[in-house]
């Protein structure tokens, strides 16, 4: 049996350092940036519905999901599951 392409037993697989890489993008943020961004880009919630419920007016609210994104963005390493 040719085991040179399994991955060793300490290996920790791509998709594996991904998702580490991807929660620790997303624990580097804000909690008001982190809960705009989940709260939108997951859950599906409209900004007019999440900007008063975190106590935000609407274009802080806008603001603070774009700095979410753009931190997400700049942590690409998460996104690259190619890369060592």
């Amino acid at each position: 049996m040719d085991t040179s392409s399994a991955p060793s037993r300490g290996a920790c697989p791509a998709s594996e350092r991904v998702w580490q890489a991807f929660l620790v993008a997303l624990h580097e943020l804000p909690p008001d940036m982190r809960a705009v961004l989940l709260l939108h880009d997951v859950l599906g919630a409209g900004l007019e519905d999440i900007a008063p419920l975190l106590g935000l007016e609407l274009p802080a609210c806008r603001q603070r999901l774009a700095h979410a994104r753009a931190h997400l963005l700049a942590r690409r390493d998460f996104q690259e599951p190619g890369t060592p």
